[in-house]
C-alpha cells in the first residue's frame, strides 16, 4: 500500500486536509522551477516533508516510528516520476505550508544552478 492509497499523504499528514491550495499559485512554481533542478527539488521536498511526519503516520507508512530512512525511500520512489511534480508542490503546500515551501525553494538558489 503506498502513500497515497488511504486518501493522499496529505491527508494523513495534514491537521487541515480541506484547506484550500492556491492552484494558479501551484502552477506559477512548477513554471518556474527548471526541468533539470526537480531531482533536487524532490529531495529537499521529500526530506522536509518527513521532517514534519508525525510519529504515527511515520509508523503507518513504515511500519516503524523511527523509520525516517524508509519514508525517505517511500517518498522519492513514489515522487521519482516528472507526472508526480505537480502533485508534490501541492502536497508541500499541503503540509509545509506555501510560505514554508517557497521559502525552501528560494533557499536552493535553483536559477543559479546550470543544466547538466
Amino acid at each position: 500500500m503506498g502513500p497515497r492509497a488511504s486518501g493522499g499523504i496529505s491527508l494523513m499528514i495534514s491537521s487541515n486536509p480541506n484547506q484550500a491550495i492556491n492552484l494558479d499559485l501551484v502552477d506559477q512554481v512548477c513554471e518556474h522551477i527548471p526541468t533539470w533542478t526537480w531531482p533536487i527539488v524532490k529531495k529537499h521536498l521529500v526530506n522536509a516533508l518527513v521532517d514534519v511526519m508525525p510519529t504515527t503516520v511515520l509508523e503507518n507508512l513504515t511500519g516503524d516510528p523511527t523509520g525516517d530512512d524508509r519514508a525517505i525511500e517511500i517518498l522519492d520512489d513514489y515522487y521519482r516520476s516528472d507526472e508526480t511534480n505537480k502533485d508534490l508542490i501541492v502536497d508541500a503546500f499541503k503540509i509545509l505550508g506555501e510560505d514554508q515551501t517557497a521559502y525552501l525553494l528560494d533557499a536552493l538558489q535553483l536559477d543559479k544552478l546550470q543544466d547538466k
